[in-house]
């Protein structure tokens, strides 16, 4: 099975620290960079562009764009913008974001199946050079839009998924699934399959939808700070009330009320705090060279086939984690 390494960036570095990991990382052997959308950060769109130009062959996916943030128009036009600098080296992932960053934005997350859907019909008619009509959309009621360029090579669509019912939609009609971090490889194994059931009803076979998830990675000589700084990632992703169902599966007792409260204050530290140690045991990789290779593998045996690095911790520890990711290039 290949594997294909991505880079995720969440926002939290300059884009200076960005830039220069997205060319340390390409040179030891990543294949992609996926640029988040979190709110009050950097942007995802404008730092895949330099992304694209600073780098040679690594896709860039910003991710996840949220149909309650964006139209589809001006992004379907951002999109193929970015492919036309970097022609085969684009894709995008789609999802309805976090709730607690929507309504500190005054939006309201409603029917997200439904936002979805018609938000990757809209982007996938537009970049046809169709007129688009959703006159009776939820979000969106395009009324004849088009787009008077087409991108040079079709755009992946990927779909970040983390309710059965959304599961299942990915595997039916988007390019590909790619799972939040801050989850357990049993319970990345279990989405899979609901992803692979929606494809088989569809009609097409579960082997075509790219299997991606993001996952929190510290490579470092001393495994307790390693340990502690994926604790802090985890608070943040933790925040969000979707990621329940993962919560649920490990059997891990972590009071995400609290959590999510911590984090509507920006107060990180408690945040952290809540963060009990087994679930840093099994939502996050870290430790030596030879631990993180080991945990690493745990989710590609269940099934991530594009594992999206979420690399942290200090200049030292992207030195090791990259040392990780180099192992697993020339494998």
């Amino acid at each position: 099975m290949t594997v294909n390494i991505g880079i995720s960036f969440d926002g939290f570095s300059t884009f200076g620290e960005s830039l220069d990991t997205a060319r340390e990382a390409e040179a030891a052997g990543a294949s992609s960079f996926w640029m988040a959308e979190h709110l009050g950060y950097r942007d995802p769109l404008t730092s895949c562009m330099a992304f694209a130009m600073a780098t040679q062959r690594a896709t860039v996916v910003p991710t996840a764009i949220s149909p309650f943030l964006r139209n589809p128009v001006p992004l379907a036009m951002a999109m193929a913008t970015l492919a036309e600098a970097a022609p085969g080296r684009v894709a995008i992932a789609i999802g309805v974001g976090n709730p607690l960053f929507l309504a500190e934005a005054g939006l309201k997350l409603e029917k997200p199946l439904v936002a979805n859907r018609e938000y990757l019909a809209a982007l996938r008619g537009l970049w046809s050079g169709e007129p688009v009509q959703q006159p009776e959309a939820m979000l969106h009621r395009l009324a004849g839009a088009r787009m008077m360029f087409r991108p040079p090579q079709p755009i992946p669509v990927y779909l970040a998924p983390m309710k059965e019912q959304m599961l299942r939609f990915a595997g039916k009609s988007a390019d590909g699934a790619v799972l939040s971090a801050g989850l357990s490889a049993e319970f990345v194994k279990a989405s899979y399959a609901l992803v692979d059931e929606g494809a088989t009803a569809a009609g097409r076979d579960p082997a075509s939808v790219r299997k991606a998830a993001y996952i929190f990675f510290v490579a470092s000589k001393d495994e307790r700070d390693a340990m502690q700084k994926s604790r802090t990632k985890l608070a943040f992703v933790l925040r969000n009330r979707y990621i329940d169902d993962g919560i649920a599966h490990s059997g891990i007792p972590i009071d995400q009320e609290a959590i999510i409260d911590a984090v509507s204050r920006r107060d990180m530290d408690e945040a952290t705090r809540l963060v009990p140690e087994a679930a840093v045991e099994a939502f996050a990789v870290w430790g030596d060279r030879k631990r993180c290779a080991r945990r690493l593998q745990d989710y590609i045996d269940a099934g991530v086939t594009e594992p999206v690095l979420y690399l942290t911790g200090t200049e030292s520890d992207r030195s090791e984690s990259l040392a990780v990711i180099r192992e697993f290039a020339l494998a």
